[in-house]
């Protein structure tokens, strides 16, 4: 459970206590409502290995690494990472804008797959360019 969601819980759990301590006998106190659950992220936090059907690329691109909110894609050479920042879209894909780096033109949409491996596309001024896989 992360920080954020324990002080909320820790929050409701004393008004909870403090409502049943000023209860009556002629009335149960109304427990205090549980916070919403956080959205988990598309994403979960780490270092995934990657391929790509882009010739060549794999010499270069490693992977991707995630954090809440953003991404870096890992290289081997030229240079350590594309910095990048993420969010989820409601049919569950996780999109990427790379224009902190400096990268207007570079977007790409990850997608879950069930086997436990995620689907990506890359795309130059939204036409995709390129497409490519991640496993933990």
């Amino acid at each position: 459970m992360d920080i954020k969601r324990k002080v909320a819980v820790g929050a409701v759990a004393v008004a909870g206590l403090s409502l049943v301590g000023a209860g009556t006998a002629a009335a149960d106190p109304i427990p205090a409502p549980m916070p919403v659950p956080l959205p988990l992220p598309v994403m979960p936090a780490g270092t995934y290995v990657g391929t790509t059907n882009l010739p060549g690329a794999d010499l270069i691109w490693k992977g991707k690494t995630f954090g809440h909110g953003w991404v870096m894609d890992n290289f081997g050479v030229f240079f350590p990472y594309v910095f990048g920042m993420t969010t989820p879209e409601p049919g569950g894909s996780l999109v990427t804008d790379y224009s902190p780096s400096g990268l207007n033109f570079l977007t790409d949409r990850i997608t879950p797959k069930p086997d436990g491996t995620y689907e990506g596309t890359v795309y130059v001024n939204g036409n995709p360019v390129a497409g490519y896989a991640l496993h933990k």
